[in-house]
């Protein structure tokens, strides 16, 4: 493994003046970039919504909930999992678009943006509650809950609160029994990880650049994707950053040298875009000299693996790229399939990961 070198410490303290300008400048701005339906939850949560902390929200719906409208996919997919999808009688935009589940809700009307839902359409729908992100809510939360509708926070894209996510939504539609065959499934694998990457040391966990959706943006500790990267053993260069989601630049990655650069691409891209992204990284001026380039450890993730229910496959595509020997005997895409049979058909259908790692 690398040990420190002296240009990081100055490359270092360039990103923090980046960052710290940045934050400056996001300062004297009022409206973020919206996010496209094409993005997925993690990446639409970091923009543009209202904090959870500044909305007070309470149930008034009987159990089991009968008309659900669901805004986000990841929570969208889980229902699906749990045998849930007949109570979803609205989704957004976000989840009508989505190129793999959208198909299942080709008959279910769109209530809008994620942000902004149509209101009149929520309304027309008679929802018993709408499921929204529990890290970000809609714009227009003030109206939903002045219209006597309900808010069910619940993000369902983290591998580390998917359990209690997958629990919440399982009591809500008297769907326990499938949601805990859910949970089988996922705490299976989970402590098959725990039991090959928990006290290993430090020297055996390779550094991993865990890059996402825009060139040298990276995600720090706590994140969805930095919770993968340490389930799967490696240990995340970005961790102790000091904003959520920071910029970072050539010089920044060359003096870390990373021993693994993992990218995240959307949902359902042709295994061209896949190899034509793997290319351009490698192909990036300045990063030629870092060991992940020069071994040729550069690989390119799909977004429905990182994030949502299927992030446990995504640990564990992740565990074989860090650790192929003590990972040999697992097969992700056949947990994929599993997956698929079992819980949301036609998850398996698209590439999730470039090169491929098979066996």
């Amino acid at each position: 493994m690398n040990s420190c070198k002296p240009p990081r410490i100055l490359a270092i303290l360039i990103v923090l003046c980046l960052v710290l300008a940045a934050v400056a400048v996001s300062g004297c701005t009022t409206s973020p970039s919206s996010p496209t339906s094409k993005l997925p939850a993690a990446s639409q949560t970091q923009k543009g919504a209202t904090p959870v902390s500044s909305v007070t929200t309470g149930p008034n719906y009987t159990i089991p909930v009968e008309r659900i409208i669901v805004t986000n996919a990841n929570s969208a997919e889980l229902l699906i999992a749990i045998g849930a999808k007949d109570r979803i009688v609205g989704v957004s935009d976000t989840v009508k678009n989505h190129p793999v589940l959208g198909m299942q809700f080709t008959d279910v009307p769109s209530i809008g943006s994620w942000q902004t839902p149509d209101i009149e359409k929520i309304l027309s729908l008679h929802p018993d509650v709408v499921i929204c992100y529990s890290s970000y809510l809609p714009r227009n939360i003030d109206k939903i809950t002045a219209s006597g509708i309900s808010i069910l926070p619940v993000d369902a894209y983290k591998i580390d609160t998917m359990a209690a996510d997958t629990k919440k939504l399982g009591k809500i539609t008297g769907r326990d029994k499938e949601a805990a065959k859910y949970i089988t499934f996922l705490e299976k694998y989970e402590s098959l990880l725990q039991s090959r990457t928990v006290g290993l040391p430090e020297a055996e966990m390779p550094r991993v650049y865990f890059e996402s959706y825009s060139d040298y943006s990276t995600l720090t500790g706590g994140s969805g994707a930095d919770t993968l990267v340490t389930m799967a053993g490696g240990r995340n260069i970005a961790a102790l950053l000091p904003v959520s989601s920071p910029k970072v630049n050539a010089e920044w990655l060359v003096a870390e040298d990373p021993d693994i650069i993992i990218k995240t691409i959307a949902s359902s891209r042709t295994d061209q875009d896949f190899k034509g992204l793997q290319s351009k990284i490698r192909n990036r001026s300045g990063i030629g000299n870092t060991s992940a380039v020069k071994n040729g450890r550069v690989y390119i993730i799909s977004n429905d693996i990182v994030y949502g229910p299927r992030a446990i496959i995504g640990a564990m595509y992740l565990a074989k790229i860090l650790h192929p020997e003590q990972f040999s005997d697992i097969r992700p895409e056949k947990m994929l399939d599993d997956y698929a049979g079992d819980f949301a058909p036609g998850t398996n259908t698209t590439q999730c990961m470039y090169p491929q790692i098979v066996g």
